[in-house]
């Protein structure tokens, strides 16, 4: 269903992982897509490819430092001279050190979670209106359970998703009456390069391992998510922030170390 013909998207952080399965979702549903990645971290031509798999347009693929400013207006620029408006944004570019212990937590270390974790979405927002005049009808900010659950390591990145959390929340109040919709989303558990380099190869073995990788949710059905909140059908909501995870949040503990009481294994 083509029901975004006519319509951009730009997703920052959009080559990989997630959100590249964000910018295949978008492609399908008929959008024009543009995605960043940083310091020729994609090999283009292959991403390419996996576009023209699924018989969609290729993505205007762009090389840029969201946590820039300057690389952020000539992003905006060069977006400009293929479209007069972006309709969406999806914000998803992350970036923070592992803690490993107490002496790791400084307050560059934040500042620097917050530059590429947090501050990217405002950024953003007021870079494509001083250019193009307008907002994007659709601002959709991708977060995590950082700031409800502690993860080893996770301590600068989960005080930014509050931080970007926060953000969206007064940006969907002061951005209502141009008709803009903000939300965050919350993915559940992602078996992604970017995961594995934050938690380890290890715990992912041991998930599977234990016969628990039905955990893992696959990127599609977040992408898919994303082009649903952006398909005119959700307008209703906006300065959420929203779990997409099939429920796994709601499980005990003691359910995934013994097997009982996992997402479908209650009787009727």
């Amino acid at each position: 269903m083509k029901f975004l013909n006519g319509k951009s998207v730009l997703i920052t952080g959009g080559t990989k992982g997630l959100g590249k399965a964000i910018g295949l979702a978008f492609a399908q549903a008929g959008a024009q897509v543009f995605l960043t990645h940083k310091w020729g971290t994609v090999d283009e031509s292959e991403l390419s490819k996996e576009f023209e798999k699924l018989q969609v347009a290729k993505p205007n693929i762009i090389q840029a430092d969201v946590g820039d400013s300057d690389d952020l207006e000539t992003l905006i620029h060069e977006i400009k001279q293929q479209t007069d408006t972006l309709d969406i944004v999806i914000s998803n570019v992350a970036f923070s050190k592992i803690i490993n212990n107490i002496t790791d937590l400084k307050r560059q270390t934040l500042e620097l979670s917050l530059k590429y974790s947090a501050w990217p979405i405002v950024d953003l927002i007021q870079t494509i209106h001083a250019i193009m005049k307008s907002y994007p009808r659709y601002i959709l900010a991708i977060s995590s359970d950082g700031p409800d659950i502690c993860h080893s390591g996770y301590d600068m990145a989960g005080a930014s998703k509050a931080v970007l959390e926060t953000i969206c929340r007064y940006l969907a109040l002061r951005l209502k009456q141009y008709g803009v919709r903000v939300n965050a989303l919350r993915p559940g558990f992602l078996d992604t390069a970017s995961s594995r380099a934050t938690f380890g190869d290890e715990i992912f073995e041991k998930i599977i391992t234990h016969g628990i990788h039905d955990i893992f949710l696959s990127p599609d059905k977040i992408a898919n998510a994303c082009v649903a909140f952006c398909s005119g059908l959700m307008d209703s909501v906006t300065g959420q922030v929203l779990t997409i995870d099939e429920g796994w949040s709601l499980v005990s503990p003691i359910a995934l170390v013994t097997g009982k009481g996992l997402p479908g294994a209650f009787p009727d």
